[in-house]
C-alpha cells in the first residue's frame, strides 16, 4: 500500500517546498542506496543524490512521478 502525501493546491503554480521535503525524507527513509533507487526510476544516482542533498530545488516531472512510484508513494492535490 502507498503513502499518500497530501498537499495543499497552490494558489500559482510554484515548486511545493513540502512536497520536495517529503521526497527527501523518504530518499533517506527508504534505505536503499541512490544508484538502487535511480536505477528503478530510470536516472542516475547523482540525480537522486542531488534530490536528496537539496541540490536540485524542483525535479522534472519524468522524474518526479518515477520517483514517487519507487519510493510507493502517492501524491494528492486538496483544498485547503
Amino acid at each position: 500500500m502507498a503513502k499518500v502525501i497530501q498537499l495543499h493546491r497552490p494558489k500559482t503554480y510554484t515548486t511545493s517546498e513540502r512536497l520536495i521535503e517529503r521526497l527527501r525524507e523518504e530518499i533517506f527513509r527508504d534505505g536503499r542506496s541512490y544508484r538502487i533507487i535511480a536505477d528503478k526510476v530510470g536516472v542516475s544516482g547523482s540525480t537522486v543524490g542531488n534530490l536528496a542533498s537539496g541540490k536540485t530545488r524542483w525535479p522534472r516531472p519524468t522524474t518526479l512521478f518515477p520517483l514517487l512510484e519507487a519510493l510507493r508513494l502517492e501524491m494528492q492535490l486538496v483544498r485547503k
